[in-house]
């Protein structure tokens, strides 16, 4: 659809311009009609195989929030539960800001990371049940999104280092503490996948929960070519690629969520997916579950009615009776 609004527009100076032409040259009608055809279809390759990837990148690595998201209001305080406005370092020394909400009764805090294009908000009601069962929770803005300072949007790559200021984060707060809390990482899409990269450089975590992971950049590009663009998925994604390479400022193959799963602690693994994921697909999480070497996990797959990264907002008592399941078995009640 996307692809045909564009071929549209680029459409119209061709029929202006070609209109005046035979205006003009009515005895060259056909030569004038042939010529047209040939510019208009050189002009069209040229942008969608020249300029659109390399826009389609600069779009994806100065992405943030999008519109209705920036709109959203709500704070946990709309939900009665006490918290407080934060700000921390990334590793990499950009400023994150979020909200932190201490546990109760349960000793676990749950580092909770948002998708592309959204913010922390989109985590809040998923945590909500978590938190009037006694868990505590950190959600934060990743780099370039909400109110934090912007950066490069990697899908994963630098955001890992927004998880892994999360978990530095706790630990200072916690440092002088008797009994400090346990650190569940959650995340969604973009941040499932950050998670699971951040997750492979540390060991200061206690229970992964992955929603809606993406394998690679290469994986998510392919589909999403032919999804949104109904470009061939062996044509658009290299030359992507090869800008988002280059804007991005890293070597794409470093983002691997199959090589990531291999490299986390043997902690318990809660994946959730659906049927109805046209973006990324179930077998992705199915995959993750089978290479894992966690001694206890656990795999949800939603059905065809749940898009991508939505079973909290199609089922949100399934999904939050799901989460509380798998904490208090894996984690015990605490």
């Amino acid at each position: 659809m996307i692809t045909l609004v564009v071929l549209g527009i680029l459409l119209v100076p061709f029929l202006i311009i070609g209109g005046g032409a035979l205006l003009l040259w009515k005895r060259k009608r056909k030569r004038v009609l042939f010529w047209s055809g040939v510019s208009y279809g050189v002009a069209a390759l040229l942008l969608i195989f020249g300029a659109g990837p390399y826009l389609a990148a600069w779009a994806i690595t100065h992405a943030g929030t999008r519109l209705p998201d920036r709109q959203l209001k709500d704070t946990p305080a709309e939900y009665g539960v006490r918290y407080e406005e934060v700000v921390f370092p990334t590793r990499d020394s950009l400023r994150l800001r979020g909200w932190f909400i201490p546990p109760t009764t349960r000793q676990t805090l749950l580092i909770c990371t948002h998708g592309l294009f959204r913010n922390r908000i989109e985590m809040l009601a998923r945590i909500v049940p978590l938190v009037r069962a006694g868990y505590g929770a950190l959600l934060y803005d990743s780099r370039s999104h909400g109110t934090s300072d912007r950066g490069i949007t990697s899908l994963g790559y630098y955001e890992r280092n927004d998880v892994l200021g999360a978990i530095q984060y706790v630990g200072q707060r916690y440092q002088d503490a008797v009994d400090r809390p346990r650190i569940v990482l959650v995340g969604v899409s973009m941040g499932a996948v950050a998670t699971l990269e951040a997750a492979a450089e540390s060991k200061d975590y206690a229970a992964l929960i992955l929603d809606s992971p993406f394998a690679s950049v290469k994986q998510a590009v392919m589909t999403h070519s032919w999804l949104l663009l109904k470009l061939p998925r062996y044509s658009f994604p290299p030359l992507f690629m090869y800008w988002f390479r280059r804007q991005a400022g890293f070597d794409v193959e470093r983002l691997d969520a199959y090589r990531a799963i291999t490299k986390i602690e043997p902690v318990p693994l809660l994946l959730i997916t659906s049927e109805g994921d046209e973006r990324i697909g179930p077998g992705v999480a199915r995959d993750l579950y089978r290479d894992s070497f966690s001694p206890v996990k656990k795999i949800e797959v939603f059905g065809k009615d749940v898009p991508h990264g939505a079973a909290a907002r199609v089922y949100p008592d399934k999904y939050s009776a799901l989460l509380l399941s798998f904490l208090d078995s894996a984690l015990g009640a605490q």
